[in-house]
């Protein structure tokens, strides 16, 4: 989705605003007491500068930018043993910095632990390349986002945000055009998953300004669309029930018994749409539910995983509906993670929110309560231009590598088109 307008490292406030009090939500709280501690810092007011970094990371203990503000606040205010600490922990977490061309830390170059941090720091930068090509697309201009499997034929399914299409790519990569959403009257697709058992390929829909005939007075819906599988006619329609509120569905998953599932990264919602009906229904709607982007169901489809940009990983029961917090172990991060799936009992994710972006397995504890472990598959590959979404086919991700979003502007146009790169899919063993 494009909730692409922020780096998590960098930018606190793009997610949408909690619907709880500021003072009772963590991470809106530590939002604001970071701008609190960037208007210090612009003050030159070192001690409210520290005092405000110290409650922002208190709330939000993962976040890369609020992880090193308080780093540059302990360095400012003398105390080179906690900023020291703090530097170590931003790098346990996976983050990136250059700590020479940042006059904060000028104290901290005389220390004997200074190299070695700089160096772990430059190692969660280097490229880690373990995929190889699948495949690339031949037409630039996509912004490619979401990725499906046809196990029957082999086939894969990509989507174009900006020309509003579906094409489809056969097992000996020929390229086809499987459906214009532009002629069906619908705005851009997003997230995709094939359903084998009737046949089916799913999508989501929501219109944004990088895709073409953007309307901005428009009210264009948000929603669900199925495809026949062999065809690409469109055999269903389910819109977001209007209620006045922005809405904007992304990522999706389906079930075994066809039931579908699909997140709102505009509201707090987790819809549903029951097979063999005809309406979305609000499924889950709560307040940890920031900007939810990827969903995966465990393998006895008990649970459903959901990433929220901003929050982490959250855990719904399916059948109580009870949402609650997935806890994880010291230096896992779990901000910033737009695609999502299950592989044996572990998740994979797909991390575009973070520097540098990278791919994932995350190691759940027995429950499926917590994750334990962290390995980190793919990271900073040269051919990276924000990954976005994947699916796994047998034991290997196929994910798309470089979807450009930046490159794509509001107001519909292309920065330098004939930069653009062949869109690629990778192939990550499991």
């Amino acid at each position: 989705m494009p909730r692409h307008a922020a780096v998590l490292v960098l930018v606190l406030g793009s997610a949408p605003a909690s619907i709880l009090p500021a003072q009772q939500d963590p991470v809106v709280a530590s939002r604001a007491a970071y701008q609190q501690a960037v208007q210090a810092y612009t003050a030159h007011d070192i001690p409210s500068f520290l005092r405000y970094a110290i409650e922002a990371e208190r709330l939000r203990p993962a976040h890369g930018g609020v992880v090193y503000t308080l780093a540059s606040a302990y360095t400012l205010a003398g105390d080179s043993s906690a900023a020291l600490r703090t530097l170590r922990r931003y790098a346990q977490l996976g983050y990136t910095a250059d700590l020479a061309a940042d006059s904060d830390f000028v104290s901290l170059r005389t220390s004997p632990a200074y190299d070695e941090l700089r160096g772990a720091l430059a190692q969660n930068a280097a490229p880690l390349a373990r995929g190889r090509p699948a495949f690339t697309l031949p037409a630039r201009d996509l912004l490619t986002e979401g990725i499906a499997h046809d196990p029957s034929s082999g086939a894969f399914f990509v989507s174009s945000v900006h020309q509003r299409k579906i094409v489809r790519v056969d097992r000996r990569g020929r390229v086809s055009a499987f459906s214009s959403l532009v002629d069906a009257g619908l705005p851009a697709p997003f997230g995709l998953r094939v359903d084998p058992s009737r046949g089916a390929l799913w999508a989501t829909f929501a219109a944004v300004p990088q895709m073409v005939g953007y309307d901005s007075a428009g009210a264009a819906p948000s929603g669900l669309v199925r495809f026949e599988l062999s065809t690409g006619a469109i055999t269903g329609r389910f819109l977001v029930p209007t209620d006045g509120k922005p809405h904007a569905l992304g990522d999706l998953t389906v079930s075994r018994t066809g039931d579908v599932y699909a997140t709102d990264s505009r509201g707090p919602v987790v819809y549903r749409l029951r097979a063999g009906t005809d309406s979305l229904e609000r499924f889950v709607e709560s307040p940890l539910l920031l900007s939810a982007q990827g969903l995966a169901l465990d393998a006895d489809e008990r649970s459903l995983y959901v990433a929220d940009y901003s929050r982490g990983l959250l855990r719904v029961d399916v059948a109580t509906r009870q949402v609650r917090l997935v806890d994880v172990d010291d230096g896992i991060l779990t901000l910033g993670i737009d695609g999502l799936y299950m592989a044996d009992r572990d998740l994979v994710a797909i991390q575009n929110g973070v520097t540098p972006h990278r791919v994932v397995r995350l190691s759940l504890d027995a429950r499926g309560d917590r994750v334990v472990r962290a390995e980190v598959l793919e990271r900073a590959r040269p051919d990276y231009a924000e990954p976005t979404l994947g699916v796994v086919v047998g034991r290997e991700l196929f994910y798309i590598a470089n979807s450009q979003w930046e490159r794509f502007r509001d107001d519909g146009g292309v920065d330098a088109p004939e930069r653009l790169q062949a869109p690629l899919v990778l192939r990550l063993p499991l």
